[in-house]
């Protein structure tokens, strides 16, 4: 069977390293004579992996004390429903729409909260809102972005660079990618399953000024969440566990410096590439705004996009067709593509496109 070599989009490749733990601890964790898979999540064990959680993210985010973790279910796309229901409805709300994402988590705001503001932009208009004189923001009580649009290949980085205090951030498809501080952060919240784990698990750092009470049912009531430590009923434990596991490899490969560095280093070849073979390949993304998680692109002549995903399908390359909104092709360098991966891409890339200049 040939060898997989996994750049999807999400649920992405998880390190080898972490599988083999995982493999043990379903046969038999920690010498308890159990699975992980049958584990309470009232159990000592259990407890155990929540703090070493907790203790993980301090290391790797340098969270300040002021931010709770919460590990809740539902994705990224229930807390579009979960946030606005634990903002007063006095408030007012905006959202900073750069892609796909951020259009979906606008709509469903809208639907919760009329006091409501929508923030459009793509590309170079982006330049005005994250100016830090930009005054536009200024009556908006907490202003939504998504960090990084997987679909169009767009990402933000410098959040402090935005002139609001009050920022929440989807960041689910580059949380622990690279360094940010929580300078004007209110609430982060991301799915597992590009950098940190495996789906079923949503990882939320909560500002504890954002606690407000709320008469909201218990799953929706944030405060009553973040009082529970995550187990107000039963979590994704094996979801929870699976993050445990890759938190404590970060660490172990160097931290998120490490993986930022690798992050820029592969992007920044991989764009260079394009941009020299600009004759039969095309990335829309204003350099300053490219993102270093989801690389798209696409091939001038769209039968090329095709025959490029097919025969890399054929080589054990997976995971790259563009979305389906979109077309061309994507490539998702999250934390797990190591050097070696990359490489044996990179000169599948390069002997396609120099069979194509032949």
């Amino acid at each position: 069977m040939t060898k997989v070599f996994n750049f999807s989009p999400g649920p992405s490749k998880l390190p080898q390293v972490v599988i083999n733990k995982v493999e043990k601890a379903v046969k038999e964790y920690k010498k308890t004579g159990k699975s992980v898979l049958e584990i309470s999540h009232r159990s000592s064990e259990f407890d155990e992996i929540l703090n070493e959680i907790n203790l993980n993210f301090e290391k790797l985010f340098h969270l300040p004390k002021d931010f709770n973790v919460l590990l809740l279910q539902g994705g990224a796309t229930y807390q579009n429903t979960f946030v606005p229901m634990n903002i007063p409805k006095n408030r007012h709300l905006g959202c900073l729409v750069t892609g796909t994402w951020g259009k979906k988590t606008a709509e469903d705001y809208s639907k919760i909260f009329s006091n409501f503001d929508v923030f459009e932009a793509r590309d170079r208009e982006l330049d005005t809102y994250l100016d830090k004189d930009y005054s536009g923001f200024q009556n908006i009580d907490f202003l939504h972005l998504t960090s990084n649009e997987t679909i169009e290949g767009l990402q933000i980085q410098n959040f402090n660079t935005i002139n609001h205090k009050n920022l929440i951030i989807d960041m689910s498809s580059d949380l622990g990618s690279y360094n940010f501080n929580f300078n004007n952060l209110s609430y982060v919240y991301a799915g597992a399953q590009k950098n940190m784990g495996i789906p079923g698990v949503t990882i939320c750092l909560v500002k504890e000024e954002f606690l407000t009470d709320s008469d909201n049912p218990k799953y929706l009531n944030l405060k009553l969440l973040a009082k529970s430590n995550s187990i107000l009923n039963t979590p994704p434990t094996m979801s929870i566990f699976v993050l445990n596991l890759v938190t404590n490899w970060m660490l172990e490969m160097g931290g998120i410096d490490y993986f930022q560095n690798k992050a820029h280093e592969q992007s920044t070849e991989i764009y260079d590439f394009i941009d020299s073979n600009s004759d039969v390949l095309d990335c829309k993304v204003d350099n300053k705004y490219r993102s270093k998680s989801n690389i798209v692109f696409n091939f001038l002549n769209d039968e090329h996009n095709k025959e490029f995903v097919h025969l890399a399908a054929e080589k054990g390359i997976i995971g790259i067709n563009g979305h389906r909104s979109v077309g061309g092709i994507r490539v998702s360098l999250f934390n797990s593509i190591d050097d070696h991966m990359f490489d044996y891409f990179m000169k599948y890339f390069k002997n396609y496109v120099k069979g194509l200049n032949n």
